[in-house]
């Protein structure tokens, strides 16, 4: 397996369906390189929970 190179997001973009069954991801990196995934509620809800712990536990750091 090759080795994995680190981009920087650029961008990114959710589209529900119609149903709000799934969603479209759209991830854009640094170099115009776009990954488009299918999500499902329950991933989207995991993400979503990931995070807000991650953003609760850098909170501190936003605070002047």
């Amino acid at each position: 397996m090759a080795k994995a190179t680190t981009k920087k997001l650029a961008q990114f973009r959710i589209e529900p369906d119609s149903e709000g069954r799934t969603a479209q991801l759209h991830i854009e990196d640094d170099s115009g390189a776009t990954l488009e995934l299918t999500a499902s509620r329950d991933q989207l809800d995991v993400l979503a929970d990931t995070l807000d712990d991650i953003l609760a536990k850098t909170e501190e750091a936003d605070e002047v």
